[in-house]
């Protein structure tokens, strides 16, 4: 960008002088020292061919703008590449280590939406981890040579027209925050509403039994309604917030050109200075991209924020020690099985309840060949002698034994 800007520079001059030398001299015979009323730069510049010039100019963009081409297509293609296969990895990871969760954990974890927010989980993640770092890079890297580029061609209209700098970097920063968590809200209201698209498809043949379809649909609609209405502030936000950013930009405008005339005309006479309408471009379109990649730069920090805190969920279950792990193979593991069960002073309440006591202190030996029935009110306990006997959970006391192995 800064190479682009130089050249941009120099392809001004080359018009501005080439229409100078054609009247040079007229204003010679005009006046009995010429040279005071001539650019100081002027002076040292040789005029040649203007159409050879522009072609040269022309050539230096175009082989400018080939390298950033290449160069933007590998670091993107790289980081896609590179961050698709980091969550391929990790989907891999966390549904095996889904698997391998007790059935207590899955007791106190929603199911009905842990496909799709775990999705969108890795799709922030993925957000985070591909080219919006190399976009950020880009953007700051910019900043950074931009700024430098201005300061060596002019610092005291750099000066002058980074006063402007401050508010249009904070402007956009927050705009893009503002906008940002407005598009997360909308979000939010689809991601309800796919929900309970979910929940009904799921459940289609008790919808269709009940003939709730009418009633499927409304609540399906209300949460459309809130998710419209998320969308037009978005767009009534976006609208404001662009139109707030140019009229900054615009009055940037006003400011550099007014003064950077003039510094121009102040170094019309020789040991003035050396500004000309080439250094007038370059400090005033340097400035000018260097605020807007540093204002475009900070939105992607919120991206990385958001998948650090999506990474925070995914790193929390594939990091989880299962209390019941089928895929470990640690223990004892029996030639012989008599299948002689013991429940020996058990005392157990479910993960999602622990207030309420299902089982306390029971002891039950059940023999080889042995029919046991267990009768009882609903939610005493005999479903969850069952649980205990496959292991789905363990006793929170007590122990219960398969040939006197626990």
């Amino acid at each position: 960008m800064p190479a682009m800007i130089i050249l941009f520079g120099d392809i001004t001059n080359a018009f501005v002088y080439s229409d100078l030398d054609i009247n040079i001299t007229v204003i010679a015979a005009q006046h009995n020292k010429s040279e005071d009323y001539v650019n100081a730069t002027l002076q040292n510049y040789m005029p040649g061919d203007f159409f050879t010039q522009v072609v040269r100019l022309g050539a230096g963009t175009a082989i400018i703008g080939g390298i950033q081409f290449l160069t933007g297509y590998v670091f993107v293609t790289c980081l896609n590449y590179a961050a698709e296969g980091q969550v391929h990895r990790i989907r891999t990871q966390f549904l095996r280590a889904t698997m391998r969760q007790e059935m207590g954990w899955f007791d106190t974890h929603k199911t009905n939406d842990f496909a799709s927010k775990v999705t969108e989980d890795l799709n922030k993640l993925q957000e985070g981890i591909g080219e919006k770092i190399g976009m950020f890079v880009f953007f700051f890297v910019t900043f950074i040579a931009s700024l430098i580029n201005a300061l060596v061609h002019g610092w005291e209209l750099t000066l002058i027209i980074m006063s402007v700098f401050p508010l249009l970097a904070i402007t956009s920063g927050i705009m893009a925050k503002i906008q940002s968590s407005l598009t997360s809200r909308e979000m939010a209201e689809y991601a309800k509403a796919g929900s309970i698209a979910e929940e009904v498809m799921g459940g289609i043949r008790t919808v269709l039994a009940f003939g709730g379809q009418e009633k499927e649909v409304k609540r399906y609609e209300s949460n459309l309604i809130h998710a419209r209405a998320a969308g037009i502030k978005r767009g009534l936000f976006t609208g404001i917030s662009m139109g707030l950013v140019w009229l900054i930009i615009y009055a940037s405008y006003s400011i550099a050109f007014r003064y950077g005339t003039g510094l121009i005309l102040e170094s019309r006479f020789p040991n003035d200075g050396e500004y000309d309408p080439a250094t007038l471009i370059v400090v005033f379109f340097s400035v000018l991209m260097g605020a807007m990649n540093m204002g475009q730069a900070a939105p992607f920090m919120e991206a990385f924020n958001i998948a650090r805190g999506a990474a925070a969920n995914v790193y929390e279950v594939l990091e989880r020690p299962s209390l019941i792990d089928p895929y470990s193979e640690e223990g004892i593991r029996p030639k012989d099985t008599n299948g002689f069960i013991e429940f020996r002073d058990v005392h157990f309440s479910y993960p999602a309840r622990p207030d309420v006591k299902v089982l306390q202190g029971l002891n039950l030996q059940v023999r080889p060949g042995q029919t046991v029935a267990l009768v009882g009110s609903s939610g005493c306990g005999k479903s969850t002698c069952v649980q205990l006997m496959q292991r789905f959970y363990d006793p929170a006391n007590g122990s219960v034994l398969l040939d006197s192995v626990d």
